[in-house]
């Protein structure tokens, strides 16, 4: 299949994809009485309009990727998140800290509000679909599609992973202002910056997709909120 012709067969669902995301903010934003999501609604319109323009989904990492590599960098992506927070998380607590400021908050974050709105498996279920469909779906879709595939047109490789990643730790550092100063820093530079921005942005890099990291994030976040709200 040609570049042309892989573009066009990915491009209706790109555009179905983020719109039905975009749309779902608001929505949702009533039904769980969460946070307004201004920057899940800027992450999604960015790339929707670079695609509209370029007519090339592939320049928002949204692409196939053979299942070999996506079972393979997603496996090594994961895997090292996961290692990550089993060596950071057991004593700095900076995971529950969010988690736990995120569904306690007036309004909470929709990402987490299944949790608050909904008892039982239906409020699980809920975060992870909402999370990996829209919110978590919205980052990886900037950062680690938009954003990369620029910054590898300009740079090398790992200066482009290491500028995108630089670029999705500064919003997350708005969440520190709730964090004692050490979490604060373990927050944005381990967990923001190294563990989601650059390992996930080397796997996407890798495939030239958001799959990877996609994924990872996905599991990794229901994973961890699991442990730290049991």
């Amino acid at each position: 299949m040609t570049s042309d012709a892989s573009s066009r067969r990915w491009l209706w669902p790109f555009f179905l994809w983020t719109g039905l995301a975009l749309l779902a903010l608001f929505p949702v934003m009533a039904l769980l009485d969460g946070a307004a999501p201004v920057f899940s609604a800027i992450w999604l319109i960015a790339p929707l309009v670079a695609v509209a323009r370029s007519r090339a989904p592939e320049r928002a990492g949204f692409r196939p990727v053979a299942a070999r590599d996506l079972a393979r960098y997603t496996a090594i992506n994961l895997g090292v998140l996961l290692a990550l927070m089993a060596i950071f998380e057991p004593w700095s607590g900076v995971y529950r800290l969010l988690a736990r400021s995120a569904v306690s908050a007036p309004h909470p974050d929709t990402t987490f509000g299944w949790l608050v709105r909904f008892d039982g498996a239906a409020g699980w279920v809920g975060m992870l679909l909402y999370s990996g469909l829209v919110t978590l779906f919205a980052e990886e879709l900037f950062f680690r599609g938009w954003l990369l595939q620029a910054l590898l047109r300009r740079m090398r490789p790992a200066w482009a992973i290491v500028a995108q990643a630089a670029c999705f730790a500064l919003p997350q550092a708005i969440a520190t202002l709730l964090m004692p100063p050490l979490q604060g820093a373990l927050y944005v530079v381990v967990y923001s910056w190294l563990a989601i921005g650059v390992v996930g942005g080397w796997a996407a890099a890798r495939t030239g997709s958001i799959w990877p990291s996609l994924i990872s994030a996905t599991v990794c976040n229901l994973l961890l909120t699991a442990l730290v709200l049991r």
